[in-house]
């Protein structure tokens, strides 16, 4: 019996981390560049159902775990804006790098740019949050005639799949991406990509999940009530 309740609380568990997950992609729906997680789950221990295991034993799970989350890095539609200081990105593996408020410098696919003021009363070309797009040397960008082509720093990874979000819509590199390379990828001007989220996944996966954690919970409401009806038999 208390195999049955800790089973279904670890899958309670994994089900509400999957729900948290898809409820972010849900909410960046719209979100400019964004890109969806996806969850996967791995099983947890396997024991023989009469405590010894042999090799043709019958065996009973303990659930499940989140095992990992992954980004999916799909090209999202390029959509025309017109806008001088926007900016698309043709290729999955392109970032964006932006010197952040703190001084880290993160990778984005967000390139709807602004014009933020620099000391000497000039321009320097800015994200949304006020961090500095560089160029492909690593630089501030300085802005003279916002109309004209920027030179905005295009870096990709050997691995962007290892990449790691850190909210905002950005991302950092990490052992498992590699370095950023400067990348020949050309951006689009006057352009913005579209998320990558779709909707009518995301509904579905949330479904799943909320009918896989009532499961679950049904399971613990019947396990706890088993085990209050054996105490008191005793």
């Amino acid at each position: 019996m208390m195999t049955s309740f800790y089973t279904a609380t670890a899958g309670a568990i994994a089900q509400e981390q999957k729900m948290d997950v898809t409820s972010n992609n849900i909410a960046n729906a719209s979100t400019q560049g964004f890109k969806p997680d996806k969850v996967s789950f791995a099983d947890l221990l396997y024991t023989g159902v009469h405590g010894k295991e042999t090799a043709n034993s019958l065996k009973v799970g303990h659930g499940d775990r989140l095992d990992n989350t992954d980004t999916v890095f799909t090209q999202g539609s390029v959509q025309k804006t017109n806008r001088s200081l926007d900016y698309a990105l043709p290729s999955e593996n392109a970032f964006f790098a932006v010197r952040c408020t703190d001084g880290t410098v993160r990778f984005t696919r967000n390139g709807g740019f602004q014009l933020s003021e620099n000391a000497d009363g000039g321009f320097f070309l800015a994200d949304s949050q006020g961090g500095v797009v560089l160029d492909s040397d690593g630089n501030a960008i300085t802005v003279k005639n916002e109309d004209d082509p920027q030179n905005v720093g295009v870096y990709s990874f050997k691995n962007c799949d290892g990449l790691k979000k850190t909210g905002g819509n950005y991302l950092e590199e990490t052992t498992a991406s590699g370095l950023a390379s400067v990348s020949n990828v050309k951006p689009i001007q006057g352009s913005i990509e579209e998320s990558t989220v779709d909707l009518a996944d995301e509904m579905t996966a949330m479904i799943s999940a909320q009918k896989a954690f009532a499961f679950n919970a049904k399971i613990l409401s019947i396990s706890d009530n088993t085990m209050q009806t054996v105490n008191n038999l005793r």
